[in-house]
């Protein structure tokens, strides 16, 4: 019996003659992913619309588990399937048909046959297959035919050379293969929403860095410890994943020391998108991307934003500026973070935060108060102290 497993994907067969880039880019991601079964695994050519990886035995169960998990969270994948082969005669068709509805139809008391040719030059239409095939089944099984809502539907696709027999079609992520669209890095913290920010840029194209800005021994190791754990949730959409530790308690001392405290949180979120900067510099990336949603928290109403902004000369990317936080955790569950995010934990910004924070932040006045304390040296210090993790989830046989 051979199988082959059917990626399809929308959004990069729309890309005209630039699609080989990012087909190449998404096979180059899966094989990393999928390399603790490089043994099963045959990466074919791309046909079409779908990228074809051949199977070298029988998968076991638990083998496709691992691969349909990963390839659940693989940007740039729309939609993909396990298939069996068959020759395109109608004889091996209707054979490789009965040994499937064999293991599956005992199981369901209703079924149809959706047959399409992409092959025309056959001595049958693709009615004529669903009807023959789907009469062997009635007369063997006595199994009753459901055109609208069939309990296991089995699908036929004759394509040049081979038939393609599957019944279940499973949804992927969808977007571009990380890592198309150019490299940023994200502001981290362990709560719902940047995980959901940095998630959806990877799925426009993005390889991302993640950096976490903790103020240890003030706040608890734990929040470290869960935002490795979200890294990881992150590394397994991407493939692997940077994540800079750093530690910004001296930058919040001397803004508590020297600075208006209602503007304590503009001031911090200012330094962080300097040293964001500075380490995009250094890993070559072109963007800052934030978990900003407008008007959420006292930091993020529009002349805040600007305030803080105003900082980096980097564009900074807020893919949920405008929405619901409703969508937010729905997107959250989605993808896997919410269950950690929720986790009680102590948050940097939430240390030494006024009663009254400024929520209309004038910029001449916050540039004033830069000038109060020392922010070239705070930066060096906490990027000098920082802790770089390579989080690699696929790199071993853990997969």
């Amino acid at each position: 019996m051979q199988e082959l497993i059917i990626i399809n994907f929308e959004e990069i067969y729309l890309k005209g003659a630039n699609q080989k880039f990012f087909s190449n880019k998404l096979r180059e991601n899966l094989k990393h992913k999928l390399q603790a079964l490089k043994d099963l695994l045959h990466f074919s050519h791309v046909h079409g619309g779908s990228l074809f990886i051949e199977l070298k035995r029988s998968i076991k169960r638990e083998e496709w588990k691992k691969i349909e998990s990963i390839l659940k969270n693989t940007p740039g994948i729309s939609q993909f399937y396990l298939a069996r082969i068959s020759a395109t005669d109608m004889e091996s068709i209707i054979k490789t048909a009965m040994d499937m509805a064999e293991e599956k139809i005992h199981q369901v008391k209703s079924f149809r046959v959706t047959a399409k040719r992409l092959k025309k030059n056959l001595p049958y239409t693709s009615l004529d297959l669903a009807r023959q095939i789907g009469a062997a089944i009635v007369n063997r099984y006595g199994t009753k035919v459901d055109l609208t809502h069939p309990e296991w539907n089995l699908h036929i696709k004759v394509r040049p050379g081979m038939a393609l027999l599957y019944d279940r079609v499973e949804e992927g992520a969808g977007g571009l293969p990380a890592g198309t669209a150019g490299r940023a890095v994200a502001l981290l913290s362990g709560g719902i929403d940047s995980p959901v920010a940095a998630r959806m840029m990877m799925n426009r194209g993005l390889e991302l860095v993640a950096l976490h800005f903790h103020s240890v021994p003030k706040t608890s190791p734990q929040s470290i410890e869960k935002v490795k754990k979200l890294a990881r949730i992150l590394a397994q959409s991407q493939g692997k994943i940077k994540l800079y530790l750093i530690p910004v308690l001296e930058i919040q001392e001397n803004i508590a020391r020297h600075n208006d405290s209602k503007l304590r949180l503009v001031l911090l979120r200012r330094l962080m998108l300097k040293i964001a900067e500075q380490i995009a510099q250094n890993e070559k990336a072109k963007a800052i991307v934030t978990g900003d949603s407008l008007g959420q928290v006292a930091s993020q109403t529009l002349e805040n934003l600007i305030a803080i902004g105003n900082a980096t000369s980097m564009p900074v990317l807020r893919p949920l500026i405008g929405m619901d936080k409703k969508f937010i955790i729905q997107y959250a569950r989605k993808t896997g973070t919410y269950d950690i995010s929720i986790l009680p934990h102590d948050d940097a910004c939430s240390l030494f935060t006024p009663q009254n924070p400024e929520t209309k932040a004038h910029l001449a006045y916050v540039l004033s108060q830069c000038n109060k304390i020392d922010t070239a040296k705070l930066i060096r210090n906490a990027i000098e102290a920082s802790e770089l993790l390579n989080i690699d989830p696929f790199s071993s046989a853990l997969l």
